[in-house]
């Protein structure tokens, strides 16, 4: 019996003691609990506070989840002021990857709308050189192209049967006077005869009541004048003409990419009408004058057209590029910009982030140009900054001193 008692005391000893562990676990659940109370708040909101999974009330955003710990009793040293732990399991889901940061070879583009033009200079308007009555045209279509030297029309020119018939008769004086012969040439030429045809007249010996005009110049016609039987005056426009071997490409730069650009640079040009092919050309002029309205500044280019594909008044994209040289670079997730401040997050032991200002210069596809606040090598934040900014300015919230 005395046997009995004491494995029967035994049991209720060890039952006792295993309820008060189990207790003591639960108390200590409940105690965690208590410390890492869950509420859910706007990753770009932080001062919203929920009790239950939503929309942000301000922007709309979900609302993540979030774990209230306890606050740590001892006090944060200054050392640890801007600096953010974060355990692996927190890392995961905030989605937290880094990357070292690189110095690379930056190029900058820069693509805007542009449109072609003729170049000015090679745009030449074809006058008569005295009156006369068009008899015959051997140019007469728009679009036509001519060459230097090629017949344009035939004309009938009082003037210019007299200006044959003088020539011919200082010729034939007997004491024949060089300077009036010269002079007597001379006005032919200015007429618009060509050595050939005044050569024909000192051959033959016979004026020519009808002339044939040849061109003074090469080119596609833009623009025809003239009819056949029409009565022309002395200065009387009869061609507009153009040499579209190259044109001008304007393109409308935005101010604030007007660092891009510089003349003499190469430029491309992509036209909807050939897709696939580029065109090259060079920087001709930056206009001097800022658009008003649309804050742009006209930039020319000379685009060479040696085919002939490229049309005055087509449409195009133009891609100016601009050689940076060695940069340090980060990835645009990395940096976070509110306003005037611009922060990366540095790694700087394991689960430790650090902010560090830096300046940013220009976006080159998915990356940022770092001016200033990083060194070759750091370890960033690459993804998920945005979250471990949310986790520091809910500490900065808090009472925990982070301030950058």
């Amino acid at each position: 019996m005395k046997s009995i008692k004491i494995i029967v005391v035994s049991i209720a000893v060890l039952f006792f003691a295993a309820s008060c562990t189990k207790q003591n676990e639960e108390n200590q659940k409940h105690e965690v609990v208590q410390k890492q109370k869950e509420y859910w708040t706007c990753s770009m909101h932080p001062q919203i506070h929920e009790d239950h999974p939503g929309s942000c009330p301000i922007c709309g955003m979900d609302l993540i989840k979030k774990v209230e710990e306890e606050k740590p009793t001892q006090s944060v040293s200054k050392e640890m002021s801007d600096m953010l732990s974060l355990s692996g399991i927190k890392q995961l889901l905030a989605n937290v990857s880094t990357v070292k940061v690189a110095e690379e070879n930056l190029d900058e583009e820069v693509k805007v709308y542009s449109y072609l033009d003729f170049a000015e200079n090679n745009r030449k308007v074809i006058s008569a050189y005295f009156s006369g009555r068009i008899e015959k045209l051997f140019v007469d279509k728009t679009g036509d192209y001519i060459k230097k030297g090629d017949p344009l029309f035939e004309i009938y020119s009082p003037e210019l049967v007299q200006a044959q018939n003088d020539y011919l008769i200082a010729m034939s004086k007997k004491d024949m006077n060089a300077s009036l012969v010269a002079a007597a040439r001379k006005k032919l030429e200015i007429l618009g005869l060509i050595p050939e045809q005044i050569h024909q007249l000192e051959k033959t010996q016979e004026v020519k009541i009808t002339t044939t005009f040849y061109s003074p110049v090469s080119g596609t016609v833009i623009e025809k004048k003239i009819q056949e039987g029409m009565y022309v005056n002395e200065g009387t426009q009869v061609y507009d003409v153009a040499d579209l071997s190259s044109l001008w490409n304007i393109a409308e730069v935005y101010e604030s990419d007007l660092h891009a650009v510089k003349v003499g640079s190469e430029v491309k040009l992509k036209v909807k009408a050939f897709p696939g092919e580029e065109f090259k050309g060079r920087v001709s002029l930056i206009y001097p004058v800022v658009n008003a309205q649309a804050r742009t500044v006209k930039v020319r280019s000379l685009i060479a057209n040696a085919t002939g594909k490229l049309k005055p008044q087509m449409y195009g994209e133009t891609v100016f590029s601009n050689h940076l040289g060695k940069n340090l670079v980060v990835p645009v997730d990395a940096v976070i910009i509110a306003g005037e401040r611009s922060v990366v997050w540095v790694k700087t032991s394991d689960g430790m982030f650090e902010a560090h200002k830096v300046k940013v210069g220009v976006r080159v596809g998915e990356k940022y140009q770092i001016l200033s606040g990083l060194n070759v090598g750091d370890e960033v934040a690459a993804t998920g900054g945005f979250l471990i900014d949310s986790e520091s300015q809910l500490k900065t919230d808090n009472g925990s001193g982070h301030n950058h």
